[in-house]
């Protein structure tokens, strides 16, 4: 017999509370989204197709949970969460999962948009290793994934069995009995978070399974007890991200600024200064992490890690204090900027895998680990300009919640142009787009120096360490297109892309009178040359992950 869980009410049941609109679920629709009307109906629309495709799919009057998950922006601090960096992201949009338990351990996962998300199915038990608990979590991943790099037969669910098997994972003996074992689910999970586009749609869903398996199994945890192994778990599906996106998803609250920062987790809470808005554009290149998008994200993360290996055994006054990358920094190690200069100068400003096993070779094995996560780049890795961005990156994120709670737009907008200067691939020359050089050569590294020392107030001002682009190179020439639209629109005062990079989204911060007018210029300049559907518009920060009892 099923076992009932405390939150669960049949379909039906559910469908009275939501059409009654003084009812405790729009009471909870208030907390999540405010006074946005509109976002409120769309809630509730999915909401109940969510569960009349449950119905229609699994069955009348079942008794399930409703949970719901949200896709973020990252305003500031791209690509150095996994690093220890800070990030600066608000919670957009909606995924609605309506699931029950099984008296099983079969996970069925289905999806209102069925010709985009096909059914798929998997028994927990026979994804994880029979008799043994697995050792090392990040091995196993890897292994898991050159088994089915080529399989197509399986794609979306892998971010739900990210999500259930690290869970089982951690409730595992050391002779691999379960601990208990997680039960079953039928699953139906509708979202309207655009893919592939940066805004984390994956994470939403690795998120809504994980609040699932605590609900379901009963578990006295919350999501937030574990918030550093969540990015852990989507290592499954072959990427190696941090976890600010699951803490973002967790953490989220409507019209608010968040300000995540990793081991050990802090959040902090910020406001957009009244008469500014954000306005999302969406390129229409699919962000996707598979193939060769995966090996450069993945070889990015290498430069750091090669980087900072690096800077320890060139600097080794300062190797105890370099745990992570943001710890290069003048005032973690008692420094001035010209320091952390020399520190990057001394990195190559590219290396090849020979390289890198020559210049460390009392770290071979760890090496190896970090080469197998990706296919070597053909142009090596272009380690001191990727480390400089992350360490200046680190800098810009701590400098946002001061330039917000001060309302220093110009500083904000500031910092998120700067951030994108080190992601472009791209920039306009007297209206012709080029290539961009984000190469940091010994002879730009010395200028740095010297501008610093100068005593020069302009010079030294120039040179500041916040300043300074680095290069992390994932942005694509449509991207940086349409960050070049967006600052030439008046009211604009930053903009950059969101996520990963390598496609998706940008975000423009722009004063609310003129954000019409930047929509009309995204599709007079972008979208139209190039018949592409327009998916421009205003966003709003809404609440994060919930279960809806």
């Amino acid at each position: 017999m099923p076992v009932e869980i405390s939150g669960r009410r049949p379909v039906s049941s559910w469908m009275e509370l939501i059409k009654d609109t003084r009812s405790t679920f729009h009471d909870k629709l208030h907390r999540i989204y405010g006074d946005n009307d509109d976002l409120r109906i769309e809630a509730v629309d999915m909401c109940l197709r969510s569960l009349e495709a449950f119905t229609e799919r699994y069955g009348a009057d079942r008794s399930v949970f409703i949970i719901r998950s949200t896709g973020r922006v990252n305003l500031l601090g791209m690509h150095i969460d996994h690093r220890g960096g800070s990030v600066n992201p608000i919670n957009i949009k909606h995924m609605w999962l309506v699931v029950e338990p099984r008296d099983d351990e079969m996970v069925l996962a289905k999806n209102v948009e069925s010709n985009d998300f096909p059914d798929e199915q998997f028994s927990i038990s026979r994804c994880l290793p029979a008799g043994k608990k697995i050792e090392n979590w990040d091995t196993w991943c890897h292994e898991e994934y050159e088994k089915r790099r080529n399989d197509t037969s399986v794609s979306w669910s892998n971010y739900i069995r990210a999500a259930v098997l690290y869970l089982q994972h951690l409730n595992t003996k050391d002779d691999g009995s379960f601990n208990p074992a997680i039960r079953g689910m039928n699953m139906m999970v509708y979202g309207n978070i655009p893919r592939a586009a940066g805004l984390s749609s994956s994470s939403a869903l690795v998120m809504i399974t994980v609040e699932a398996v605590i609900r379901i199994n009963s578990f006295d945890i919350k999501p937030a007890d574990l918030v550093e192994h969540w990015g852990f778990a989507e290592w499954y599906v072959g990427t190696r991200g941090g976890c600010s996106d699951h803490a973002a998803i967790i953490y989220g609250r409507h019209h608010t600024i968040l300000h995540i920062t990793a081991f050990p987790l802090s959040v902090e809470e910020a406001s957009l200064p009244a008469g500014y808005c954000f306005v999302l554009v969406n390129s229409n290149v699919m962000a996707k992490k598979q193939a060769g998008a995966r090996d450069i994200f993945n070889s990015r993360v290498a430069g750091y890690i090669f980087g900072l290996m690096l800077i320890r055994k060139n600097f080794p006054q300062y190797a105890h204090k370099l745990e992570r990358l943001r710890d290069i920094n003048p005032e973690r190690l008692g420094v001035d900027e010209s320091q952390i200069y020399r520190m990057v100068k001394s990195l190559p400003a590219c290396a090849d895998r020979t390289d890198v096993l020559r210049l460390l070779p009392t770290d071979e094995q760890k090496i190896h680990r970090v080469f197998r996560s990706h296919a070597e780049p053909a142009e090596g890795y272009p380690i001191r300009q990727v480390c400089l961005y992350g360490i200046a990156e680190c800098i810009r994120a701590e400098m946002v919640p001061q330039a917000l709670r001060a309302g220093d737009m110009k500083r904000f907008g500031e910092l998120i142009n700067i951030s994108h200067d080190g992601d472009r691939v791209t920039k306009l020359v007297d209206g012709r787009r080029v290539p961009t050089d984000n190469s940091y050569p010994d002879e730009r590294i010395d200028a740095l120096i010297s501008d610093l020392e100068s005593g020069d107030a302009g010079r030294m001002t120039r040179a500041e360490l916040w300043r300074q682009g680095g290069g992390y190179n994932v942005s694509l020439e449509e991207l940086d297109t349409l960050v070049d639209i967006a600052l030439a629109t008046e009211g604009v005062v930053g903009a950059g892309l969101v996520g990963a990079g390598m496609g998706g989204c940008i975000v423009a911060v722009v004063e609310n009178e003129h954000a019409p007018r930047l929509i009309e210029n995204m599709v007079e300049q972008y979208y139209q040359p190039r018949n592409l559907p327009v998916r421009a518009e205003i966003i709003t920060p809404v609440g994060g992950l919930c279960t809806m009892d």
